[in-house]
């Protein structure tokens, strides 16, 4: 009675590992296509809304920004490359910073002389969503 009872408890704790892998329950990136695009919005906004406030905006484009922080002179570049969202520092460094999916963009608007739009539009071929946010930032 012990043993069936034993092996029964171990191949439902097998049963539920591989249900929760299969349907990517606990991966940090959501399987779903709709709650994968809304990840990707939501942490590309996140991570533009701790980089960006109070920063010095040097150029603005549809897709691109050149900006300083707000104690630095570094001037640092946000721009959309092959579906990812990359930060430029300085001359030299890049680095993808986040996933928007293949087809997604960010799109850059000056608003008043403080103001800032970003709208971040994270697409696949299944979904898509869009998210935007105000910011207050100066313009050299």
């Amino acid at each position: 009675m012990f043993e069936s009872l034993t092996i029964t408890t171990i191949l439902f704790i097998l049963f539920f590992f591989w249900q929760n892998k299969r349907l990517g329950l606990t991966s940090e990136v959501p399987l779903d296509p709709n709650n994968r695009v809304h990840y990707f919005a939501s942490e590309c906004l996140t991570t533009l809304k701790n980089l960006l406030p109070r920063c010095h905006v040097r150029q603005i484009g549809p897709s691109e920004l050149s900006f300083a922080g707000p104690e630095s002179e570094l001037v640092q570049k946000l721009y959309v490359k092959d579906g990812q969202l990359w930060l430029k520092k300085g001359e030299a460094r890049e680095s993808a910073i986040n996933e928007l999916g293949p087809q997604g963009e960010v799109h850059f608007e000056k608003t008043s002389e403080t103001g800032l739009i970003v709208t971040v539009e994270a697409k696949t071929a299944e979904a898509a969503h869009k998210l935007s946010v105000r910011l207050e930032v100066s313009y050299a």
